[in-house]
């Protein structure tokens, strides 16, 4: 037994299962037509044909009727043109006084957007005929499915409905089981002839349809202007009053057209204008204006899809600083949503979304850009308008803003901006959900300008970015020089922050990637600066674009201070290779090539780069077999002019030398005259290794890289990552962090999360907690390496820091400063020290979380019999707990034994002085048994060795892990035997 709601009584489907939802006393009284046999009482002009859907039909016709739900069965279908449309027309009714003349239609609208059903009112008024009023107009594809649809008339006067239909391009528009209530009277025949009723209002169309006699139909008139269609609603004013940008999709909702939008709903809910004083949602205080219309969420008659959509007429096309601006209401459970989608041919895509339930209106802004004609704009809404609560949406003040393409400003051609007024010529792109937002500083977020200014952020969490980036784009810009330079200030700071590009383009030419960077850089500013080459004489315009791709939810990007200026930059004092060669050149012999090794075929050089750690990054590389370079010949590579010093400074870079000699790589810094800095001839290996030379130039300068040839086969030599930063060269694997990480590694492996350490200072505003001082200086503003733990989920996940390789050491220091911040309940955050060579890793000092709000001292010996690196690596004991990793001053100390530190700032606790080897695993085993033997009188005497004891260590890697806290045993030697 099913329970059917009164408006499901006699409305022509068959709710019950058997029928008598449709066979009661009250649908006797029912008109229903259904084209079987004829058109009952209505009457129709040429135009409408009675049809069924057996045999061979066209693509897009209905392949069962309404009634019977058979191919046999009988409905109406419109072939009419849109210059003469299809009319049918009910019998002359009686005034309907208080009752409500119903009608209830099926219509199918299918195939093409240009088919379009209207329902109208002609009503005889004593002696002031009236034309047609529009009740209802159902207009594009609507789906392969009979869709339902209901209309109450009230009228005092007698009256007429009136269906008008016409078809599109390859769509049919169709109509069957008209159903009108008892209280729908005709006019008794005895009043006189219907035709002589009617004369004094025969029938005409709005004149909206109506052609002009000098215009082609589908044209708009407007004084002596003939506007075709694909000029209605572009953004571009044709007529004088603009007529032909009315009803384009800005409105307030007062006007009977609405602006344009359209319901084209199929379900339960439908969108319509709706008084204030009538609404059920927030109040008309709380809109802007005292009373009026707004478009709301309402109850429809359909009975397919839940969901109610609204759209707009064609438009386009846009420029790229087109945006919807809007006021909104939106109450409902969790299941609802109200969104605003952007419909291109076949295309949907979602373009914002109501971000949760409100209790009053809302404000709101959507980037529209640029598109292509024609696109239309649909609201989607779903409520539950029978649930508990005032559940409901609206919308209102709809206004597109800046839509034009062809309207250019002074500002347009401003690529140089500080953001401090607005965004100048940048405008973002609208093909990725992820946008840059112009923000002031506030928080962590804080611009280089002035440090309480404006700037660009790219943050994928404000909304949550679904796409992998976003845009920032400037108009077309023409050349002012054959060569142009664009500096900029960039920040990248976070542990999963992504890649920042930058890209010149230019219509009908591939872009060219100018500069990229990858992962964080501290949250620090830095400048970057790339030269922009153009063909002289040609003046064709280009495009500069900013891209900025996420890798996570864990990072910010910023730009600000972005400035353009003809002639070439200076060279870069960073290059990672992966977007060009950085100026650099080979003098005409083509020796050195840029190259990535992702195939796996290359004929020489590393299987990887050094920047991202992958056979898809690029490196600068030279063949020094004697076919490509004989003997004593030299392989000349050199940068651009760098401008001169105003201090000394350090250039750093990463060299692979083939296993197999390739001979020497010299390095010459000078100005006028070049001197010899560095000469590098050891044999190579599968590691990339670190160069590093002082630099003091007053003068511009350049740098110079020889690969002098040694005659052997399948040699070579490469280079990548080359630094620039003030400051004299640190030592190995030692670094304060005043500058940056010296060489320390913070490249995200896979598999441990893709998570990075960062750099930062205590006066640098942060999301993240970081500690408020340095260790080098004490302040602020000094600077550290720093990790937060709280985004490593369980499962072993970590962040490494790793330095340079080492050379084989029989005994030296690492002594370094740390800071950890953990509540002390927690114990969660862990640093250790491991030791990486070819025969594994090794981890060989441990110490847990504190909250101690303090720098405290680590040092560990190590000794190892080949080349190593030392990695510094922040975990997780236990299950995520927020708190900051920190580290500062971490010196190594080659070929020097450990000493116990005098007492100094900060120093209340020291971790264990530990020493640990690389040896032979003969060795390793001795030493396990030993210590095995050692631990096990230890716990049963339940004793501690004092501070002064050392036990003699023979080399050889074992795995116990100290800690501040004492001696931690291998599981293996504590078990009980």
């Amino acid at each position: 037994m099913a329970c059917v709601e009164p408006h499901q009584l006699c409305d022509g489907e068959d709710n019950c299962g058997d029928g008598s939802d449709e066979d009661t006393p009250t649908c006797r009284r029912h008109t229903a037509t259904d084209f079987e046999t004829g058109l009952g009482p209505w009457n129709h002009s040429e135009g409408w044909a009675r049809n069924h859907s057996a045999g061979p039909r066209p693509p897009a016709w209905p392949r069962r009727d309404h009634s019977r739900n058979s191919a046999q069965g009988s409905f109406l279908v419109s072939v009419a043109e849109p210059s003469a449309p299809a009319v049918l027309s009910s019998p002359e009714f009686q005034a309907s006084g208080p009752h409500n003349c119903s009608l209830i239609f099926y219509h199918f609208l299918h195939g093409s957007e240009g088919g379009c059903l209207q329902l109208f009112l002609q009503i005889q008024s004593p002696g002031s005929p009236q034309g047609p009023v529009l009740l209802r107009r159902r207009h594009g594809e609507l789906g392969a499915a009979w869709v339902r649809d209901r209309v109450d008339i009230q009228s005092e006067h007698p009256f007429r409905i009136l269906l008008t239909g016409h078809t599109g391009p390859g769509g049919v528009v169709s109509l069957d089981d008209l159903i009108l209530s008892d209280h729908c009277q005709p006019v008794p025949e005895v009043s006189g002839s219907p035709l002589g009723l009617w004369a004094a209002a025969p029938w005409r169309q709005p004149s909206s349809l109506r052609p002009r006699d000098f215009c082609e139909p589908g044209h708009l008139s407007c004084g002596d202007l003939c506007v075709p269609p694909e000029q209605l609603c572009d953004f571009q004013q044709q007529c004088e009053g603009g007529e032909d940008e009315q009803d384009c999709g800005t409105t307030d909702f007062e006007p009977l057209t609405a602006g344009g939008w359209e319901d084209a709903s199929v379900g339960r809910l439908q969108w319509g204008r709706l008084l204030a004083q009538e609404s059920r949602g927030p109040g008309a205080g709380a809109r802007r204006t005292a009373a009026g219309h707004f478009l709301s969420l309402q109850r429809a008659w359909g009975q397919r899809a839940a969901e109610a959509r609204v759209l707009t007429p064609p438009l386009g096309p846009s420029g790229p600083r087109c945006e919807l601006h809007m006021a909104y209401y939106f109450q409902s459970n969790p299941q609802g949503f109200l969104a605003l989608v952007v419909v291109e041919d076949s295309n949907r895509e979602l373009v914002w979304q109501a971000p949760g339930s409100s209790q009053g209106w809302r404000t709101d802004r959507v980037l529209l850009g640029a598109r292509r004609r024609p696109f239309r704009l649909e609201f989607v809404g779903l409520v539950d308008l029978d649930g508990p609560g005032q559940q409901g949406a609206g919308v209102d003040d709809v206004t597109l803003k800046d839509c034009s393409p062809v309207t250019a400003t002074e500002k347009d051609s401003e690529v140089s901006c500080n953001f401090e007024r607005d965004t100048c010529g940048w405008y973002t792109g609208h093909l990725t959900d992820a946008h840059w937002r112009r923000i002031q500083s506030h928080g962590p977020g804080y611009d280089h300008t002035t440090g309480r200014g404006y700037f660009l952020l790219l943050d994928p969490t404000d909304p949550p970015a679904r796409g992998p980036g976003a845009h920032l784009l400037t108009q077309p810009q023409v050349p002012t020089a054959p060569q142009e330079c664009l500096s900029f200030w960039y920040h990248l700071h976070g542990p999963q922050i992504g890649t920042l590009r930058l890209v010149l383009r230019r219509e009908g030419e591939a872009d060219t990637l100018l500069w990229s960077r990858t992962g964080t850089h501290g949250n620090h500013w830095h400048e970057a600066w790339a030269t922009l080459h153009h063909q002289p004489g040609s003046g064709t315009k280009y495009q500069l674009l900013f891209e900025g791709s996420r890798d996570g939810y864990h990072g910010t990007m910023g730009l600000d201070d972005v400035a353009l200026r003809p002639g070439p930059c200076w060279a870069p004092r960073r290059c990672s290779f992966e977007d060009s060669a950085c100026g650099f050149s080979s003098g005409g012999q083509g020796l050195w090539t840029r190259q990535p090794n992702a195939t796996g075929h290359a004929a020489w050089g590393p299987r990887a780069d050094h920047t991202t750690g992958t056979a898809q990054g690029h490196y600068m590389v030279v063949d020094t077999s004697p076919q490509a370079l004989p003997p004593g010949r030299v392989a000349s590579l050199t940068s651009e002019e760098h401008q001169p010093l105003a201090r000394p400074a350090c250039l750093t870079f990463w060299y692979h030398l083939s296993l197999r000699n390739p001979g020497t790589l010299q390095v010459h810094v000078g100005e006028a005259e070049r001197q010899q800095v560095l000469s590098i001839s050891a044999h190579g290996g599968s590691a990339w290794r670190l160069g590093s030379v002082d630099v003091q130039a007053e003068r511009a300068w350049r740098v110079v890289f020889e690969a002098v040839a040694a005659g052997v086969e399948h040699s070579y030599i490469a280079l990548d990552d080359l630094l620039l930063q003030d400051g004299p060269c640190p030592r190995p694997a030692s670094c304060d962090f005043e500058a940056g990480l010296c060489g320390w590694s913070h490249l995200a492996w896979p598999g441990l999360g893709g998570y990075s350490w960062d750099w930062s200072s205590g006066a640098a505003p942060s999301r993240y907690p970081q500690p408020l001082v340095d260790h080098t200086l004490g302040t602020e503003t000094g600077h550290f390496a720093l990790f937060e733990t709280h985004m490593l989920g369980p499962g072993g996940q970590a962040a490494w820091l790793h330095s340079q390789p080492l050379p084989a050491t029989e005994a030296s220091c690492l002594r370094f400063w740390y800071h950890m911040g953990f509540p002390e309940h927690f114990h969660k955050g862990q640093l250790r020290v491991l030791l990486n060579s070819a025969r594994g890793q090794l981890a060989v000092w441990s110490v847990g979380g504190r909250l101690r709000h303090q720098w405290l001292l680590g040092q560990v010996e190590v000794a190892s019999a080949e080349e190593f690196q030392i990695v510094f690596e922040a975990t997780l004991s236990g299950q995520p707990a927020v708190g900051p990793i920190a580290l500062d001053d971490v010196e190594y100390l080659d070929g020097r034994h450990c000493q116990l530190p005098a007492p100094g700032r900060g120093n209340t606790v020291v971790a264990t002085s530990v020493p640990a080897a690389v040896g032979g695993a003969l060795v390793v085993l001795v030493l396990l048994v030993l210590l095995g033997l050692a631990g096990r009188r230890w716990l049963r005497r339940g004793g501690c060795p004092s501070r002064g004891e050392t036990a003699a260590v023979a080399p050889g890697f074992d795995n116990i892990v100290f800690n501040a806290d004492g001696v931690t045993l291998p599981a293996s030697l504590t078990d009980s035997q």
